[in-house]
């Protein structure tokens, strides 16, 4: 069996301390394997500098232009991605996403874990 759901029907979801606002497409098509979100940021909005703890993460643009900071083993580069561009993180990695301009972007997370976000302390 399959699920699909039209971007545009997905209630926008506020997070508490996270500024760009989720799309929880995992929410509404649950898949088994995979967890993913379309993140909406306004120009300027950035997420919480984190890792993930198992999941490898896509990110997919699909509008705008976002830049990305990646850190690991003590190597900080920022890449900027812009509609199309495809980079995948992996869960050891820290990472930020900034929007350069209004951008929406979609992120698959794998394995479907519970949120295993860390926050930098």
């Amino acid at each position: 069996m399959y699920s699909s759901i039209e971007l545009e029907n997905v209630e926008p979801r506020e997070l508490e301390e996270e500024a760009p606002t989720l799309l929880s497409v995992g929410r509404e098509l649950k898949p088994e394997k995979m967890r993913p979100n379309v993140w909406h940021y306004e120009r300027g909005e950035e997420n919480a500098y984190h890792r993930q703890g198992e999941q490898e993460e896509l990110y997919v643009v699909l509008e705008g232009t976002v830049d990305v900071t990646i850190e690991r083993d003590d190597e900080r580069d920022v890449i900027t991605l812009s509609k199309h561009d495809v980079l995948v993180v992996p869960p050891e990695s820290w990472r930020q996403l900034r929007a350069v301009e209004e951008s929406r972007v979609l992120a698959v997370g794998a394995p479907n874990v519970p949120d295993d976000g860390m926050l930098e302390e």
